[in-house]
């Protein structure tokens, strides 16, 4: 499967926004009484976090130049 990696970055940038709300969701659901809700806001933030940096690396490593030829070692 195939496809462009490059038209991850606007998905990239809106997931940056949810997580903020997210994370303002969980601290005033918890202020307010209900620190089971305030857990599970923190967690879908954590979740946010980590598929938004997975995709941000993802984009790095294929933007990133490949060597050619053989490796070179150090002893030489």
């Amino acid at each position: 499967m195939q496809f462009d990696l490059n038209s991850l970055k606007q998905p990239a940038e809106a997931l940056i926004v949810l997580f903020y709300v997210a994370m303002a969701l969980a601290l005033l659901t918890t202020l307010m009484g209900s620190p089971g809700w305030g857990f599970l806001f923190l967690v879908f933030g954590s979740c946010v976090l980590v598929i938004r940096t997975t995709m941000e690396s993802l984009q790095r490593q294929r933007q990133r130049p490949r060597p050619s030829g053989p490796p070179q070692s150090a002893n030489r």
